[in-house]
């Protein structure tokens, strides 16, 4: 799909993810070009990269792009490639840890999205997702946003290393990754145990729900485990962004620097 993508980070990623290359084109505010206001660092990697830029007239560039692209003053048109779930665990091995050959592979993490609705929100959780090495995000195709050019922006271009699919149906999707050997782990804070109660070096995957609502009665009473961050006074529950931030890192702190639970 033809996905905006606007701002110097998400530009930059985009050249070094291979998703802007040699011929492209990349357009920037007349105004703030003529003012040198665009970042002198992305201008040299473009023209290392021979990818054109080209200066748009303000009320053309608005038209196009959007008022957020214009206050960035930079913006791209990209062939953003979404896979499927298939596709998804072929690049992931759910069981022996091998790949076709015979390599070791990081023990699969995967992230669903149980109707996540806020852009701002899966920017930032893909933009997690990425740093804390996430092997792919599934989200519902109903009642959820998906890459759109604010989600692209709040990534930072993170969505350009993260694979994310759509599926019909999440609570199957369940079924299925535990089929598989993934053992499938929900938040929720009505939970008894805490994040800290378990060990995750296997196959894995986190369910975090939406805002407001939280996890879905059927996606909970699906999942293998549910867990809950503890917290010490105020409001009694983080956003859906940082809630699997926190959960990201104790499995990273768990799988890559020993320890294991608490």
């Amino acid at each position: 799909m033809q996905l905006i993508i606007y701002g110097v980070n998400t530009i930059r990623e985009a050249v070094f993810s291979g998703y802007l290359k040699r011929g492209g084109r990349v357009y920037a505010s007349e105004k703030k070009w003529k003012n040198g206001i665009i970042d002198k660092s992305l201008i040299k990697l473009l023209k290392e990269k021979n990818i054109d830029i080209l200066t748009k007239n303000d009320n053309i560039f608005l038209k196009d792009y959007g008022k957020e692209a214009l206050m960035k003053g930079i913006a791209a048109n990209v062939d953003y490639r979404e896979k499927t779930y298939e596709e998804l665990l072929e690049n992931t091995d759910t069981g022996a840890n091998l790949n076709a050959a015979g390599v070791s592979m990081p023990l699969p993490l995967y992230l669903i999205l149980d109707e996540i609705t806020d852009p701002q929100n899966l920017g930032s959780i893909i933009r997690t997702a990425n740093c804390s090495g996430i092997s792919g995000i599934i989200m519902p195709k109903s009642n959820s946003v998906f890459i759109t050019s604010s989600v692209a922006y709040v990534s930072q271009g993170a969505l350009f290393y993260v694979d994310a699919v759509r599926v019909t149906n999440i609570s199957r999707i369940i079924e299925d990754l535990k089929k598989r050997g993934v053992w499938v782990v929900g938040l929720s804070n009505e939970a008894k145990d805490t994040i800290y109660d378990m060990d995750y070096n296997m196959p894995l995957a986190i369910v975090v729900g939406s805002e407001g609502k939280g996890l879905r009665r059927l996606t909970v009473e699906n999942c293998d485990k549910i867990l809950r961050i503890p917290m010490e006074s105020g409001v009694n529950s983080l956003n859906a962004s940082i809630s699997f931030a926190v959960a990201a890192y104790e499995i990273l702190r768990q799988r890559k620097y020993g320890g294991g639970k608490k």
